[in-house]
């Protein structure tokens, strides 16, 4: 009997905290803080430094990992797809003339004022670096063409000496 009463009563002490506060604050006792406190929402997100957070995790600080798996929508490898339009190395001087940055990945003034998604950037990067070795690839083919060229024409001219 006595065990029912007891958890009888934890559980109406602890409905009663969840219905007291709107989120719950961990700090340390001494210096209660939004900026050092961990913070969980009624709707489950958590905050570290942050009091409202929008997201299931925001931190406000550096994060320190050995690792990190970022689940991704999609791959650039399209890229090497045989209906891929590569942009001509022109076209991108021009982009970047015209605009400051690579075509398809944020300005620095987007990036500084929004943050960037990771999985996203490093696939953008991807996309770019791949494109680049399609273009290194293209002006192996020219380089190795033009001294071959080279190398017959020169077995011709020393051959009229």
């Amino acid at each position: 009997m006595r065990l029912t009463k007891l958890f009888t009563l934890a559980l109406i002490f602890l409905g009663a905290m969840s219905y007291a506060q709107e989120s719950l604050y961990l700090s340390p006792a001494s210096s209660k803080t939004v900026s050092n406190s961990l913070i969980i929402t009624s709707d489950g997100n958590v905050g570290i430094g942050k009091a409202s957070p929008e997201d299931a995790l925001e931190v406000n600080g550096r994060i320190h990992a050995k690792s990190v798996k970022v689940d991704l929508e999609g791959w650039a490898d399209f890229v090497f797809a045989s209906d891929y339009e590569l942009p001509s190395l022109t076209e991108m001087e021009a982009y970047i003339k015209k605009h400051g940055h690579l075509q398809g990945i944020p300005s620095e003034l987007e990036a500084l004022s929004q943050g960037i998604d990771l999985g996203e950037m490093n696939t953008l990067l991807l996309q770019k670096v791949e494109e680049l070795t399609l273009h290194l690839i293209e002006k192996d083919k020219k380089i190795t063409e033009l001294e071959a060229r080279l190398a017959r024409l020169e077995a011709l001219m020393t051959k009229e000496d």
